[in-house]
């Protein structure tokens, strides 16, 4: 037997080469982590980038919606007001008239 091997039969160099393979699968295993979490990273500024720009666009349709709103209720109480006046004026004309007064 030579003095290059163990009783096993393995050379001496064999557990060192074993060792420096587990090493580059470890160093690369440790990148693809960290690769998989700066993607994690990423999705997440990108998710939080949509969701601003989806309530934005929402809000801004809300505040449209808003103000047509008010215009609305705007109209209708200047409706409702002339409606009232109308009303009055012809109250006012009838009495006016009435033979009864």
């Amino acid at each position: 037997m030579s003095t290059s091997q163990d009783q096993n039969g393995f050379s001496k160099r064999e557990p060192l080469l074993r060792c420096r393979d587990a090493q580059r699968d470890l160093e690369l295993a440790i990148g693809g982590v960290l690769r998989a979490e700066q993607q994690i990273k990423d999705n997440l500024r990108e998710i939080k980038a949509q969701i601003h720009s989806c309530i934005s666009r929402h809000l801004e349709c809300l505040r449209s919606r808003e103000v047509w709103l008010y215009e609305q209720v705007d109209l209708i109480y200047q409706l409702k007001e002339e409606t009232l006046q109308q009303q009055t004026q012809q109250l006012y004309w009838i009495g006016q008239f009435d033979p009864q007064t």
